[in-house]
C-alpha cells in the first residue's frame, strides 16, 4: 500500500516545526508542570500554615485569657480578703465594751445637726467620716458609733493597700455609716438616707446571703458621689449570730475598665468583663465601636441618691445579635473558644470564668489579624508566582525570537547551498559552463556537490566524445559523398546536410532547413505515399529502425522562392532545432546510382540531435 503524499514545506518551516516539537513543547510542558507544582505546593503550605496558626492562635488566646483572668481574679480575691478582714475588725469593734474610751478630739468632731442626723466634721488628721441618718423607728446608738471610729486606721490601710480600691466603708445594721476617705455625707445624702435600700447592703444581709459569703455587687451609682462602682461586701455578726452590719471595699468602674484595657492580648484584641448573668461590667471603647454600643452616661456627683441606682448593662450576651447563639455556652462553661461574625468579619471569642465571683472575662480578636502574617506570606508567594509566570512569558518571548533567528540561520545554511546545487544541476542539464562549488561546512551537502561536480565532468567528457564522434561522422560523410538530414517532429522542420544537394545535382546554394511540406514536394509523387506511411510509423514508435527507397529531385526556382517567402534559410537552421526530449526523425541518403535513383533510409532517433 503506497504511503500518502506529504505536503511539501520549505526548509525554514520544516526546521521551525522540528525545533518547536523537539524543544519548545517539552520545555513548555516542563515549565508549566513546575509552575503548577509551585502553586499547588504554595496552597498546601499556606493551608498548613493556616491550620497551624489556627491551633496556635487558639492555644495562645486561651493562655492569654487564662493569664489575664488569673491576674484579675487574684486582684479581686485580694480585695475580697480586704473586705473580710475589714468586716472581722468591724465586728470586734461593734461587740466591744461599751465603756471603751474614745478620744476627746474624736468626740468633738462629731455632732448632731438640725436635720436630725449625727455626722462628723473633717479634720486635718485624715480621719474617716461618720453619718447617722435620722430614720423613724431607729434609735441612734452614739456610743457604738463613736467606738466605730477606731476602724478608720484599718480602712485607711485597706485603701492604701491596693491601687484598685478607691474607698472602704462599714455600715451598721441601724444604718450608721463609717466611710474612708472623708466625705461630707451630711451635705451629700438626704437626712433620711436608708442604706438598707442599696445593693451594697441588702445583697450581703442575711435574707440574700444566708451563707455569709463575701459578695460582689452589681455596678451601681455611689451615693457618695464617686460615680459607677462595684463593691466587695462582707457581713459581720456577733458571737451570738446577730447581724451587725456589712464592711465593704469599693472599686470604681473606671478602675475595672482600666484593668481590662491594661490586659495584654495578642493580635490587637480587647477584653470585656461580664457578671455571672452575662451583663457587661466593663466594655472598652474598641468593644463599644465594634458592637455598636451606646456609651453610658457619667453620673452627676451633685445629684442626691435616695435609692439604689443600678448601672444598666451596655451589653447583654443573651440579647445581642452577635452573642445570642453563643451565650448559653459562655454562661455554662468555665472557659471556651468560638468564632462569631461581626459586620461580616470573623472574630475569635475566648472566655474564662473567674472563680471568686463568677464573673466572665471575654476577649475578641479579629481572625484577619491572627492570620495577617500568613496571609502576607501567601501574598508574597503569590507575587513570586506571578513574577515567575511573567518571567516565563518573557523567557519564551525571547526564546521565540532567538529560535526564529536561529531557524532562519539554519534554513539559509541549508537552502542556499541547495539552491546553488539546483542551479548548477540546471546549468549542467542545459549544457552550460559550471564553476566548482565551495565547501558549505555540511558533509552531506558537500558530498552532493562533489557528486554533481563528478557528474558534470563526466557529462563534459561524454559531450566532448560525442562532438568528436559527430565530427568524425561528418568528415566521413564529406569524404564518402553520402548525405544526412534530420527532422524536428514537433516543429515539422527538416535540417539537411549540403551533400544531399550535391547528390541531387543542385547548385549548392539551396537552404539547409525547410518545412516538411516543402521537403515532401521534392519526393517523387509515386513514392510519397510510402514515405508518409513510413514516417507515421517512425513517429508513433520508438527504438525501431526502418528502411525504404524513394526518389527525390533537386529544388527548382519556384521551390526556392516559396521557401524563401516562408523565411526558411540557413539562419533558420539553428532556430529549427528541437528541444531536449523532442522526437527526431533522422534520414541518411546514399550515393546516386546509374539510373538516377537514390537509395535512402529512415530511422527513429533518440531524444536530442545526433
Amino acid at each position: 500500500m503506497s504511503e500518502s503524499k506529504q505536503p511539501a514545506v520549505t526548509i525554514k518551516k520544516w526546521v521551525w516545526r522540528a525545533l518547536f516539537t523537539s524543544t519548545m513543547i517539552p520545555l513548555l510542558l516542563v515549565e508549566t508542570a513546575l509552575v503548577a507544582v509551585y502553586f499547588v505546593s504554595n496552597d498546601e503550605i499556606r493551608d498548613a500554615n493556616l491550620n497551624y496558626l489556627q491551633s496556635q492562635s487558639s492555644s495562645e488566646l486561651n493562655l492569654a485569657m487564662l493569664r489575664e483572668a488569673k491576674s484579675l481574679s487574684q486582684q479581686l480575691e485580694h480585695v475580697q480578703n480586704l473586705s473580710r478582714g475589714l468586716g472581722a475588725q468591724a465586728g470586734e469593734l461593734a461587740m466591744g465594751d461599751a465603756g471603751t474610751g474614745v478620744a476627746a478630739r474624736e468626740v468633738a468632731r462629731h455632732a448632731s445637726l438640725p436635720s436630725g442626723v449625727w455626722a462628723s466634721q473633717q479634720t486635718a488628721d485624715n480621719q474617716g467620716s461618720g453619718f447617722y441618718p435620722a430614720l423613724p423607728g431607729l434609735e441612734q446608738d452614739i456610743p457604738t458609733a463613736l467606738r466605730m471610729a477606731a476602724v478608720d486606721p484599718i480602712m485607711r490601710s485597706v485603701v492604701s493597700s491596693h491601687s484598685a480600691v478607691v474607698q472602704s466603708f462599714v455600715t451598721m445594721a441601724d444604718c450608721y455609716v463609717r466611710l474612708f476617705p472623708y466625705v461630707d455625707l451630711a451635705a451629700l445624702v438626704p437626712a433620711d438616707h436608708d442604706c438598707r435600700d442599696f445593693s451594697f447592703f441588702y445583697l450581703a444581709a442575711p435574707e440574700a446571703n444566708p451563707s455569709r459569703d463575701t459578695i460582689w455587687t452589681d455596678i451601681y451609682e455611689d451615693p457618695a458621689g464617686n460615680g459607677w462602682m462595684t463593691s466587695a461586701v462582707s457581713p459581720f455578726y456577733s458571737e451570738q449570730g446577730e447581724f451587725l452590719g456589712v464592711a465593704g471595699v469599693d472599686m470604681t468602674l473606671d478602675v475595672i475598665v482600666n484593668q481590662v484595657l491594661a490586659m495584654e492580648l495578642p493580635w490587637q484584641g480587647f477584653a470585656m468583663l461580664f457578671d455571672a448573668e452575662g451583663r457587661s461590667l466593663a466594655v472598652p471603647r474598641a468593644g463599644e465601636q465594634l458592637l455598636s454600643l451606646l456609651p453610658l452616661e457619667i453620673p452627676d456627683a451633685n445629684d442626691l441618691q435616695e435609692e439604689d441606682v443600678i448601672r444598666p448593662a451596655q451589653l447583654d450576651l443573651n440579647g445581642h445579635d452577635v452573642f445570642n447563639k453563643l451565650a448559653p455556652r459562655i454562661l455554662e462553661q468555665r472557659r471556651g473558644l468560638e468564632s462569631v461574625i461581626v459586620a461580616g468579619a470573623p472574630y475569635k471569642v475566648a472566655w474564662e470564668r473567674l472563680p471568686g465571683n463568677g464573673w466572665i472575662m471575654l476577649s475578641m480578636v479579629e481572625e484577619s489579624a491572627v492570620f495577617f502574617r500568613t496571609a502576607e506570606i501567601g501574598r508574597n508567594f503569590q507575587l513570586v508566582g506571578m513574577a515567575l509566570i511573567g518571567g516565563l512569558i518573557l523567557f519564551y518571548f525571547t526564546f521565540f525570537i532567538l529560535m526564529s533567528w536561529r531557524t532562519h540561520h539554519i534554513s539559509r545554511r541549508l537552502s542556499v547551498p541547495l539552491a546553488e546545487l539546483r542551479e548548477r544541476l540546471h546549468r549542467i542539464g542545459m549544457g552550460a559552463e559550471v564553476e566548482s562549488a565551495g565547501g558549505s561546512g555540511i558533509v552531506e551537502l558537500d558530498d552532493a556537490n562533489a557528486t554533481a561536480e563528478e557528474m558534470y565532468q563526466r557529462l563534459r567528457q561524454t559531450q566532448k566524445e560525442l562532438h568528436s564522434s559527430e565530427r568524425r561522422l561528418l568528415d566521413s560523410l564529406e569524404a564518402s559523398g553520402d548525405s544526412l538530414w534530420e527532422m524536428d517532429i514537433p516543429e515539422r522542420i527538416v535540417q539537411i546536410h549540403p551533400n544531399l544537394w550535391k547528390m541531387l545535382g543542385a547548385s549548392g546554394h539551396e537552404p539547409l532547413a525547410m518545412r516538411e511540406m516543402d521537403f515532401d514536394r521534392l519526393i517523387h509523387p509515386e513514392d510519397l505515399e510510402q514515405v508518409h506511411a513510413l514516417r507515421h510509423k517512425i513517429i508513433t514508435t520508438y527504438g525501431e529502425s526502418c528502411e525504404c527507397q524513394y526518389r527525390m529531385r533537386a529544388p527548382q526556382e519556384e521551390d526556392l522562392q516559396q521557401i524563401e517567402a516562408m523565411g526558411m534559410n540557413e539562419a533558420g537552421m539553428a532556430d529549427a532545432t528541437g528541444k531536449a526530449g523532442d522526437k527526431l526523425l533522422q534520414q541518411r541518403g546514399l550515393s546516386a546510382d546509374d539510373d538516377g535513383e537514390h537509395e535512402d533510409g529512415e530511422r527513429a532517433a533518440p531524444d536530442g540531435y545526433c
